[in-house]
């Protein structure tokens, strides 16, 4: 009896061992292969980073930000006047002359700034070079410029092995600019999982040339260059808190009141580094970082300058320590279940174990700045566990007879059963949570007087033809639906699953415009069976909403409420009065600057609002470079809100020439001949009033 229990016990052993060996062998398999663990491992290591402390501040930086108020100038015309650098912007963006930067650089230096580091590929000549020219050379060893490296995108990791080009200041400012030592290149390289920046390289070689980061040139100004890490390799650095950062508007340079009271004469910046560069959404130079927001890229720089200053860089797990780890959880997880036979007991110590090594990996990366995996090994762990668990549940029912093997596949529906049917239950068990969501509303136009006038059966076919593609386009994007309103459909990302506010919103816009392009396509197949084609309008809106369990004892269904639907709504409404098939909130815009070009619509007060709100329409993704018509339209609207309105007007002639019949061109074009024959009054702002929802 003795010798059957020891062979039933090897084995088990034996079968056990198989099991954790798989789960180890697929985790190491899966991993590097899997973008959403890879991903979550990153992030988890990022608030080991965040919670094991040590980090500096940015005291000693100032952010020059080329802010959405420096782009629009909205100032008096007085205020404009004292300043020939405020008189030419008011060009806007695209045309400000280089003498601006001159006079904005020579005043920061002025004020006694030790170095100033320019986050701007200045690559093309420009009105002013001659002044920023001898700016530069009174200041050899003070400013920094940038310039853009490209290299074969096939093997980022290794841009050393391919033949680097430069997008390099302009030799009207520069006169070698690819041998000056005041140029380096102002990229990032962001890992490529979830595209966030927690790494800097800061030299790459190729051939005989040797190219430096901008964070690593500014540092050799500092008296810092034997800090700077120069083996051409990545290194994971620990972003600064922000605390004591300060931010100056870049227009507050040159307004007398602003430098005298905010910038105390200057004295801000004094004995500092000054970072000048854009932060402004539509300036697309937003980075995705471990902090979990996006910052404009002249503060990731800051953060790699700080960082050499700090020496606040750390190591990553290698791709053997991954492996070894994986395999020890593995066979921690057999230890565990062959010697606690109660699933319980087991299941808590398997917890435990995990919390411990999240310890570990924690007092790790506090005492020897390393990280340790934790996803990986801990869910090879939880998983060999999981499985080991089971399998011990399934072999001691199998062991009890037919019986016992009906009830474990009994249990194992009633668990998938118990999910489903009791699902309102548990979502009523949470009461309703908050938290930020993206809320999607489409309707079709017209859709009553187009019911009254077709057959039912063919108004069903096709309406549900139509919601049957839509659906499956929000299902894609990683969205849920939340409602159908007849013909019109309510979706949301972030209420159920969320993949962050960023990707959530880059989702709900990838969808709406999928659905635009499947609706031309259905479009084309109904109008040649003879049926009539459809039109839509779509608004989405970004903010915090309530997830919860709505309804009475009689009927409850999950459901989103707040503000944020109802704005949503009314965005949608929108699309009707602008001729547009899509509006978004600059909430929600400013999540997916760096994704999609989208262009300004109105600054709107919609019914039940007390406060105006910036909608835009999106054209599609985000394109190397900004069209040259899209530039000229947004300098209009920004001439139009700061009652400029013939240059405004002149400006929405030429968009029109270069896209005829655009509708928001010729609507602002009316609105900039009525308020030229009748100005509005002192007090307005540019706001739209909506009348209806």
């Amino acid at each position: 009896m003795a010798t059957a229990a020891s062979k039933r016990s090897r084995r088990r052993f034996i079968e056990l061992a198989c099991i954790c060996l798989a789960v180890a062998a697929l985790g190491a398999i899966v991993f590097p292969r899997n973008n959403t663990l890879r991903s979550a491992e990153l992030s988890v290591q990022d608030n080991v980073l965040a919670w094991s402390g040590g980090r500096a501040t940015l005291s000693d930086f100032v952010f020059v930000a080329i802010d959405d108020p420096s782009l629009k100038l909205e100032l008096w015309p007085e205020d404009i006047a004292q300043s020939p650098s405020l008189a030419a912007m008011t060009a806007g963006w695209g045309r400000w002359p280089r003498s601006v930067y001159a006079d904005a650089i020579e005043r920061i230096l002025g004020a006694g700034a030790k170095v100033v580091i320019v986050d701007l590929v200045l690559d093309s000549p420009r009105a002013g070079d001659e002044a920023l020219k001898a700016t530069l050379d009174r200041h050899p060893r003070q400013i920094v410029l940038g310039a853009n490296l490209s290299y074969d995108s096939t093997n980022p990791d290794h841009p050393e092995l391919s033949t680097p080009t430069f997008r390099l200041p302009s030799p009207t400012l520069i006169a070698r600019p690819d041998e000056d030592p005041r140029v380096g290149f102002v990229n990032f390289f962001p890992d490529a999982d979830d595209q966030t920046v927690r790494t800097a390289r800061f030299s790459i070689r190729s051939g005989t040339g040797k190219y430096r980061a901008l964070s690593a040139v500014a540092a050799d100004f500092l008296g810092m260059g034997d800090r700077v890490p120069n083996d051409g390799k990545i290194h994971p650095f620990r972003f600064a808190n922000p605390s004591g950062l300060r931010i100056v508007p870049f227009y507050t340079l040159f307004l007398a009141s602003d430098w005298k009271r905010s910038l105390k004469d200057g004295a801000v910046f004094k004995d500092k580094i000054v970072v000048l560069g854009p932060s402004a959404p539509i300036l697309h130079d937003i980075v995705l970082t471990p902090l979990g927001a996006m910052l404009p890229g002249p503060l990731v720089h800051a953060n790699a300058l700080a960082a050499i200053h700090n020496g606040s860089f750390y190591s990553r797990p290698s791709p053997g320590l991954l492996t070894t780890a994986v395999f020890l959880s593995a066979f921690l997880a057999l230890g565990i279940t062959v010697t606690f036979r109660n699933p319980v007991v087991a299941l808590a110590i398997l917890l435990g174990t995990c919390a411990a090594l999240g310890l570990t990996a924690f007092g790790i990366a506090v005492g020897l700045a390393h990280l340790l995996p934790i996803v990986q090994p801990g869910s090879v762990l939880l998983a060999a566990g999981v499985a080991c668990i089971a399998w011990n549940f399934g072999q001691e029912r199998r062991e009890s007879g037919r019986m016992r093997s009906t009830l474990e596949r009994y249990v194992s529906r009633n668990v998938v059963r118990e999910i489903l049917d009791n699902r309102d239950d548990f979502l009523n068990a949470l009461g309703g949570t908050r938290k930020p969501m993206t809320v999607f509303f489409s309707d079709v136009r017209g859709f009553t007087s187009f019911a009254e006038r077709e057959d039912a059966q063919s108004i069903v076919g096709q309406l549900n033809e139509y919601l049957g593609e839509m659906v499956g386009v929000v299902f894609r994007h990683q969205g849920t639906v939340d409602k159908f309103m007849g013909d019109g459909i309510m979706a949301v990302w972030g209420n159920v699953v969320s993949e962050g506010a960023a990707k959530d919103a880059a989702n709900a816009v990838s969808a709406a415009l999928e659905m635009l392009g499947r609706l031309k396509d259905l479009n084309a197949a109904w109008t040649a069976r003879g049926l009539a084609p459809f039109a839509i309008g779509i608004g989405l809106h970004h903010g915090e909403a309530v997830f919860g369990n709505i309804g009475s004892s009689e009927k409850m269904e999950p459901t989103v409420i707040g503000d944020t639907v109802n704005l949503a709504s009314r965005v949608e409404g929108l699309t009707k009065k602008y001729g547009v098939p899509l509006c978004i909130t600059q909430p929600l815009a400013e999540l997916v600057a760096d994704r999609f070009l989208f262009r300004s619509v109105d600054l709107v007060q919609v019914v039940g609002k007390s406060r105006p709100i910036e909608i835009f329409t999106v054209i599609g993704d985000c394109p190397a470079e900004m069209p040259g018509w899209i530039k000229c339209y947004e300098g209009a609207i920004a001439d139009f809100r700061a009652r400029r309105f013939a240059e405004a007007a002149e400006a929405l002639r030429q968009c029109l020439e270069a896209e005829p019949g655009d509708k928001l061109s010729a609507m602002y074009l009316d609105r900039t001949a009525a308020f030229i024959a009748s100005p509005p009054p002192e007090d307005w702002t540019g706001a739209e009033i909506a009348t209806s929802k």
